[in-house]
């Protein structure tokens, strides 16, 4: 997937009814999960074009999705629900068949929303991290939880961890490490932790740490206004993905902004920047995925863009234009040289 070799194309377009909120491939690349605000969950032939008629998901709500290693089943977890639920129901993931549109197993133990999963592709355990300030790890064969981890109070260096603050987990793409992300307190930065998932007990074999003033130093030289530098500099960590050599994680953040870090030291690589229609920093999470072949980066942009990065240097290969509103949400297909992007629709980009 090298983007200097071509421009990329959009190839098709799947009509929404509201703004996606999350998506994943299946790992065999024939299909795109998408989920949206309405609570629709829409199923994507990546081969055709087309998509299949939408699950609607009022009863139990989707914002997340996450594809399992069977196409006909995805992990779920929901926005706003009944009030009137149960802590434990509210927040919930379910483990839905498509074949038959059927709950298969829910699994509870978050009294919190959870704000991320991530799929080991190794086996059928997963990671749930929540607002409830823990991460759970799970096996879709099992209802309970294999472990919760909570929060430490301490991080590298004894800094101390936010007590408020909403941890992020993924696993490598080999499945045999996994890393969590935390706020420090006094919003000085982020820990990352790294940890054996076959004995994640023993804690973490690796402790980093991402100050905001080392952000805030490689963001100063992007022309963008002093205020506005410090405040995406400050910004909240929303999720984590590594490259398949487990050498670098890129983070995206509450804001504008997405950062690439060494898995190795935690030293800030690259920071990449998602504007908004004036061309300054979005004020909306940023979305943001690897390539499939780790050669580049792509970020979603308020005004409908997506920026191409080259991921050794950080220099901007291409801008593309396609969407008519914010692009929330952007993946690369693990099989095929084609990426899927989504505002209110979904965009299938090929080259």
């Amino acid at each position: 997937m090298d983007f200097r070799l071509g421009e990329p194309k959009i190839s098709a377009v799947v009509r929404g009814k509201a703004p996606a909120t999350s998506m994943s491939f299946d790992e065999s690349g024939a299909f795109l999960f998408v989920a949206s605000q309405d609570s629709r969950l829409r199923i994507v032939d990546c081969l055709r074009g087309t998509d299949k008629p939408a699950f609607k998901l009022d009863r139990d709500g989707i914002k997340l999705v996450s594809s399992t290693h069977h196409n006909q089943s995805v992990l779920f977890s929901g926005g706003e629900k009944d009030k009137t639920q149960n802590v434990g129901q509210r927040h919930a993931l379910n483990y839905l068949s498509l074949h038959d549109n059927k709950i298969l197993r829910q699994f509870r133990g978050h009294s919190g929303e959870i704000t991320d999963i991530s799929m080991n592709p190794a086996d059928d355990t997963f990671l749930t991290s929540s607002a409830d300030r823990t991460i759970r790890l799970w096996n879709l064969q099992q209802a309970g939880s294999l472990a919760t981890m909570d929060l430490p109070r301490r991080g590298p260096n004894g800094l101390t961890i936010d007590p408020h603050g909403i941890p992020s987990a993924a696993f490598d793409r080999t499945g045999l490490v996994f890393g969590v992300t935390a706020p420090l307190d006094a919003n000085v930065g982020h820990v990352v932790n790294l940890y054996d998932a076959r004995n994640y007990g023993s804690g973490a074999f690796a402790e980093m740490k991402v100050e905001n003033a080392t952000v805030l130093q490689s963001i100063t030289n992007k022309m963008i206004r002093p205020d506005m530098a410090a405040e995406l500099a400050k910004s909240t960590w929303t999720s984590m993905k590594f490259n398949k050599s487990g050498n670098q994680i890129l983070v995206t953040t509450n804001k504008g902004l997405v950062l690439m870090v060494d898995g190795y030291d935690g030293k800030l690589t690259h920071t990449f920047i998602c504007t908004n229609a004036d061309g300054n920093p979005g004020t909306e999470p940023s979305a943001a995925c690897w390539s499939s072949d780790d050669k580049t980066i792509l970020c979603g942009n308020e005004d409908g863009s997506l920026f191409v990065y080259d991921a050794t240097s950080g220099d901007t290969l291409r801008k593309m234009k396609g969407h008519v509103g914010r692009v929330g949400c952007i993946a690369s297909n693990p099989r095929y040289q084609q990426i899927a992007s989504s505002c209110t629709n979904t965009a299938l980009w090929l080259w």
